[in-house]
């Protein structure tokens, strides 16, 4: 472990060329233009996959961004912290290259890594597949999600 931690970092993660799931990384991309405050990072995860440890060993809080099937309306988002949710992806296996975050977690913490602090905002996914851009009903999420961000590290 690191004798100091930095502060916060915002990651947006997917893949801006598959539908709805570029959604974290266009929430980061807005947030690298906005005022934010000292100590707040906001890092292009992209396709981060299980890499993602690293960032959750650096910083003493993370907010991940990112699209989600949780069986809601196309653009519906929520926040919430990983032990109040459980992934029910069937494939649990894991590559270097892609992975879903909670199970990212999930190994973080079996290694017994130290890991920063985390919240999820997630946005329901319109389409998910092989085509650049969001879904109208993502595009107008994009906003919230960017003001919730900026929500939850103001309020540290």
């Amino acid at each position: 472990m690191k004798a100091s931690r930095k502060k916060t970092a915002v990651i947006g993660v997917g893949n801006v060329l598959y539908g709805d799931d570029g959604f974290g990384v266009r929430v980061a991309c807005e947030l690298k233009t906005a005022k934010l405050p000292r100590g707040v990072e906001v890092i292009d995860g992209g396709s981060v996959g299980v890499g993602l440890i690293e960032y959750l060993k650096d910083y003493e809080q993370v907010i991940i961004i990112d699209a989600a099937d949780m069986g809601l309306p196309p653009g519906t988002l929520k926040v919430f912290r990983p032990e109040e949710v459980k992934s029910l992806k069937s494939d649990r296996t894991f590559s270097l290259h892609s992975a879903d975050v909670l199970g990212v977690i999930e190994l973080g913490m079996a290694l017994g890594e130290k890991l920063a602090e985390v919240t999820i905002i997630a946005v329901q996914p319109e389409f998910v597949g092989a085509r650049e851009g969001l879904s109208a009903a993502v595009e107008t999420a994009v906003a919230t999600g960017v003001a919730e961000a900026i929500r939850l590290f103001s309020k540290k």
